[in-house]
Formats: structure tokens, sequence, C-alpha cells
């Protein structure tokens, strides 16, 4: 018998890096904290700050390349298309230039750049916790909350779905590559591409909802019993307990600060 196999299940299960070993529940906590406070604060300059943030964090859990190989495309797509937007359709008086009719001013540059920064900041909040989450890790962790299992299968599942779905989409545009047909080029060739994937892809995963379903009653989901589990998570210390309360306290002070501001 393989001990060390045995054995890594008897012990709570760590990585060795302090960002990635935190509980679950205390990186939600902070992600939350962190990706929400610059819309207390609305200053551009502090969601890009917090962008930094979590760039920097990505490099120190050893997830810098996974992390941004996603983060940067919530750039491109979302970042610079609301930007545009934003710049060209919001209203100012300090005009800067003007193109074909569409006044870009000052103050639209500015609301664009704050609602760049917003999104950036929030999203860089969901995908650091993903990225540094296993997430059966964090529905256990919802369970040992008090959370119902039912609900912590239906997240697990839904993040395994969009895996399972990824790669199946691989496979079967490798498989149409492999007869010929165009899969690589612009993005026009690439959603033209895609477009015959979608019948296959969708009766593949129909096809698996019944597999899953036949597997859970295999290993007695439903039963009424208590449920037991195959690793178990480090309890959470008293410094990661006053790391998050800190945390918790300034993001209570912004809102604080925040209404404070509005109301005199």
């Amino acid at each position: 018998m393989d001990y060390d196999f045995v054995e890594q299940y008897r012990k709570p299960k760590r990585c060795g890096n302090p960002i990635r070993d935190l509980n679950p529940m205390s990186k939600a906590n902070l992600m939350l904290v962190l990706g929400l406070s610059p819309f207390i604060v609305q200053n551009y300059i502090f969601g890009f700050g917090m962008v930094g943030v979590f760039i920097i964090l990505s490099v120190l859990a050893g997830c810098f390349k996974s992390f941004f190989s996603m983060y940067w495309k919530v750039l491109l797509l979302f970042g610079v298309f609301l930007f545009l937007v934003k710049s060209a359709f919001s209203p100012g008086e300090h005009v800067l230039f003007q193109i074909w009719g569409i006044c870009v001013t000052t103050e639209s540059i500015q609301s664009g750049l704050q609602i760049v920064s917003l999104v950036l900041a929030f999203s860089g909040a969901f995908i650091l916790f993903v990225k540094t989450t296993p997430m059966e890790d964090f529905t256990y962790a919802l369970e040992k909350k008090g959370v119902s299992h039912m609900v912590s299968f239906v997240i697990l599942s839904s993040f395994q779905t969009i895996t399972d779905l990824g790669q199946s989409a691989q496979v079967i545009m490798e498989s149409q590559k492999a007869r010929g047909i165009e899969t690589e080029g612009n993005v026009f060739q690439r959603a033209k591409a895609y477009i015959p994937v979608m019948g296959p892809l969708i009766l593949n995963a129909i096809s698996s909802t019944e597999e899953k379903s036949i597997a859970m009653d295999a290993r007695a989901f439903s039963a009424p019993v208590e449920h037991t589990f195959l690793s178990e998570l480090p309890e959470v210390g008293t410094g990661e307990k006053i790391l998050v309360a800190v945390f918790d306290i300034a993001f209570i002070g912004l809102i604080i600060g925040r209404i404070a501001l509005w109301v005199l």
C-alpha cells in the first residue's frame, strides 16, 4: 500500500502557499471587500490601483500566468468597449475633440476610466478567487457553514460544467480541424468555425447530464444521512481571522465615509 498517498488524506489540505492556503470563506470575504471597495470610493485611480493589487496577489499566489491569460480578455472585450462607448456618448462641457459629430470631453474620458476601473477591479477579484480556490474546497466550506449539499452541488456543478464545455469544444474543434475545416484565423473566421460546433456541444452536454445523475444516485447523494468528505480543510487561525476582520472594518469605514460625504 502507498502510505504516502493515504497519509495526504489524513492531514488538512494545504499547498504551501499562504494565499492559496487561506480558508475559502476568508478568501471570498477578502476578494468581495477588495472588489467592491472601488464602487464605494468612486475614484478611478483607486480602482486601477486595486487592479495592480490583484496582479501582485496573483504573482504571490503563483498563478499569474493563468490569471492574466483570462484577465486581459476581460480588459480587451469589456474594458476597451466600455471606455470607447462612455468616452463617446457621456455628456461633458470641456470638449477635447470632435469626430463624425461625436464630442469627446474631459468629463466623458473620466467617466470611461471610472467604469473601466470598476469592471476590472471586480472581475479581477472574481478571477483571482477562482484561480486560487478549488471549487470543491469552496463548496465544502459552504457546507460546513450550514449550506445545503444540494446548493453546494449546484455551485460546484456550474463551475465544472464551464470547464467540461470548454474541453469538449476544444476536442470538437480539433476533430473539425483534422477534417480540413478552417478553425483558425481572424475573429470572423473563428466565430464562423464555432457555429457548427454548437450542435454537438449541446448534445454532448445533455447526454453527460444523465451520466452525472446516475453517478450521483450510485453514490447515495440524496440519502438522508450525514455526508462524509475525503479531505479536510485547515482550521482558520487567529491571524487569518484578524486579517479578515481588519479588511471588513476598513470596508465598513469606507461605506460610512461615503455616506457622510453624501449627507454633508
